[in-house]
């Protein structure tokens, strides 16, 4: 059965958090006003803050489960991922932490997997946290590649309700269930928070589904009142010659020969010129190679891998 002809869709809110305690009434309080009813449910990264504590003093409808400790982005999604299906979403909704939704974002997001059914993820627009500009990162990705035509309707004042796209972040994501069973969760077997919605895009348009960002209704994003270096759940994302070709693109292989020379020139690199005049980084790095290679294979089978 087509869960888009439900009437009432069963949609989860699924949000990691850590040590997120100054955005927890923006953040779930716009989910508890969401005009469609979602069932919230927190994933707590072992926040040292008392984030599950006020989470349950102020929204005690809210489902949390403790860690215990800080597993990054991708693990702790795919618990809730996870958790959702067993309870029977027939749509997960990703948000961060430091986001928030207007009260009829959900239910306009839903409108689009009702008027495209190919559709495996759908996005709005993202605002910053003061809502006086596009959030720096997301108009970043509308480039011309990712997006086409995009920043031109906007200067021209003919926007599209929809636009197909290739990457859209992972701050705000609507996602059928039909997609995650055929996709699986966050690719969790060599980063933490190092790209993972990257792949998971790659991967979601390798399986046929379609990126959708709806422009009717948007989130607003409070990445500029982060603090650098201090949420090891939002590092500083590795972007070496491997982590790109990781992420680049799931068809990609690798042979036994290019896997040996780029580790061979990284190494004589970076003990002629490198500061860290006795790295072997390079050689090192082959098992990175050995786990793209064996990642891939399994996102290319696809399933309820990861979860």
């Amino acid at each position: 059965m087509d869960n888009t002809s439900k009437e009432m869709p069963v949609i989860f809110a699924i949000i990691v958090t850590y040590n997120g305690s100054k955005w927890i009434e923006k953040c779930f309080g716009s989910l508890i006003n969401s005009s469609i009813p979602l069932k919230i449910l927190a994933i707590d990264n072992d926040s040292s803050d008392n984030t599950p504590g006020i989470i349950r003093e102020k929204y005690p409808m809210v489902e949390i489960i403790q860690t215990g400790k800080n597993l990054g982005f991708a693990k702790a999604n795919n618990i809730g991922i996870k958790y959702a299906l067993e309870q029977g979403a027939d749509y997960v909704f990703l948000l961060n932490q430091d986001a928030w939704i207007e009260k009829e974002t959900i239910e306009k997001l839903m409108e689009t997997f009702r008027q495209m059914p190919n559709a495996g993820i759908v996005s709005p627009v993202h605002l910053n946290g003061n809502q006086t500009n596009l959030d720096k990162g997301f108009l970043n990705y509308l480039t011309q590649e990712n997006t086409p035509n995009f920043i031109s309707d906007l200067y021209f004042h003919r926007l599209n309700n929809f636009y197909e796209t290739q990457f859209v972040n992972a701050a705000a994501w609507l996602i059928s269930r039909t997609c995650i069973e055929k996709v699986g969760g966050f690719d969790s077997l060599l980063f933490v928070h190092c790209g993972e919605d990257d792949n998971y895009c790659q991967r979601v348009i390798y399986h046929g589904f379609k990126l959708i960002i709806n422009t009717q209704c948007s989130i607003c994003h409070d990445r500029d009142d982060r603090i650098p270096g201090k949420n090891p759940l939002w590092e500083k994302r590795n972007r070496s010659a491997i982590t790109k070709a990781y992420l680049g693109n799931i068809n990609r292989n690798f042979s036994v020969i290019y896997i040996i020379l780029y580790s061979f020139l990284k190494t004589f690199y970076d003990v002629l010129f490198s500061k860290r005049s006795k790295s072997l980084s390079g050689i090192t790095e082959i098992s990175v190679f050995y786990k793209i290679i064996k990642s891939r294979k399994i996102n290319r089978k696809g399933g309820l891998v990861w979860l």
